[in-house]
C-alpha cells in the first residue's frame, strides 16, 4: 500500500478505531515513513487540542433558576362554566367556542399556554443539565478506556517492553532524553512486585512513561506524563482496575486486571518508595 492508500488508516490508529494486529502495522509503517509520522502527529496535536478542558461549554449556575424566575407568574383565572349539553364535546371546543364568554376564553387559554411554556423551560433546563453533567462523566472516562485500550495492546501484541530489564539502574536511564518526563522506576520487588521494565506510549495523543511491574502473572502498567489531570482515584473499567494520582508535577495511572486491593497495595508501596 501507498502513504495515501495508508492515510485513512493513519487516521483511524489516531481515533483509536484499529485492531491489534492493523495497528502494529500502522505503527510499524509511522516509524519509518517521515511523511505519515508527521501526518499522525499533526492528527495527534489537533485531538489534543480539542479536548482541551477550555473548549468545553460549562452551564453557568443558576441558569435554570434563571430562567424560572424571567417567565411571567399565572395570574389566577374563574373557569367559565361549560354549556351542559357541550361537555362531551371535549374541552377544546368548551373554552374555546365563540359562545362562551370570550374574554375568559381567551384568559383561560393564556393560562395554559403560560403553564406548558413554564414547563417546558424548565423541562429543557433539566435536559440541559442532565445532559452536561452525562458528557462530563463520559470525558472523564475517556482517559481511562484509552489506558485499558493501551493495556490491551502491551498484552496482545509484542510492544510490551521497549527496555527489559529488572534493574532500576537500567530502566530508569533508558527513559531520559526520550521524554519530557523521566518516570520514579522504584525496586519493589520486596513488596511483591517485579520491575521488569518499560517503554513509550501514547494517551490520548500525549507521549507517556510506561514502567511496567509483575505481580504474579499479572501484568501492572504504570503510565506516566508531565502535567497534572482532574479524575476519579478508582475507577473500575471492563474489567479492569485503575488507580489515578498527581505528584511534583506528574500525572500518573496504573491498570492492571488484579484485585482493586492489590493494585492500591501498589500503588501505595509505589509512593511510600518515591
Amino acid at each position: 500500500m501507498t502513504c495515501d492508500e495508508k492515510m485513512p488508516l493513519v487516521h483511524a490508529l489516531a481515533d483509536g478505531e484499529l485492531d491489534v494486529v492493523h495497528a502494529r502495522e500502522i505503527e510499524a509503517h509511522i516509524a519509518s515513513c517521515a511523511d505519515c509520522a508527521g501526518s499522525f502527529a499533526e492528527i495527534m496535536a489537533l485531538k489534543q487540542k480539542l479536548a482541551s478542558p477550555a473548549l468545553r461549554m460549562r452551564a453557568p449556575a443558576g441558569l435554570a433558576e434563571r430562567i424560572m424566575e424571567a417567565l411571567p407568574a399565572p395570574a389566577a383565572v374563574e373557569m367559565p362554566l361549560a354549556h351542559p349539553r357541550r361537555v362531551r364535546q371535549g374541552w377544546w371546543r368548551a373554552t374555546g367556542s365563540s359562545s362562551v364568554n370570550g374574554s375568559s376564553s381567551t384568559s383561560s387559554w393564556r393560562l395554559r399556554a403560560q403553564g406548558a411554556f413554564a414547563g417546558g423551560a424548565g423541562a429543557f433546563a433539566l435536559a440541559a443539565c442532565l445532559a452536561f453533567f452525562v458528557m462530563r462523566a463520559d470525558t472523564g472516562n475517556e482517559i481511562a478506556r484509552s489506558l485499558v485500550d493501551g493495556h490491551l495492546r502491551s498484552l496482545a501484541g509484542e510492544h510490551l517492553f521497549d527496555v527489559q530489564s529488572t534493574d532500576q539502574h537500567t530502566v530508569k536511564p533508558w527513559f531520559a532524553g526520550k521524554l519530557d518526563v523521566t518516570p520514579p522506576v522504584p525496586d519493589l520487588a520486596l513488596k511483591g512486585f517485579t520491575l521488569v521494565g518499560g517503554r513509550i506510549d501514547y494517551v490520548e495523543g500525549r507521549a507517556a512513561a510506561v514502567v511496567v511491574y509483575r505481580r504474579r502473572t499479572h501484568v501492572i502498567n504504570l503510565f506516566v506524563w508531565p502535567g497534572t489531570n482532574l479524575a476519579p482515584p478508582a475507577i473500575e473499567l471492563s474489567g479492569y482496575m485503575l488507580r489515578h494520582w498527581t505528584r511534583d508535577g506528574l500525572t500518573f495511572w496504573a491498570v492492571s486486571d488484579i484485585a482493586g486491593s492489590e493494585l492500591g497495595e501498589f500503588v501505595a508501596a509505589y509512593q511510600s518508595a518515591t
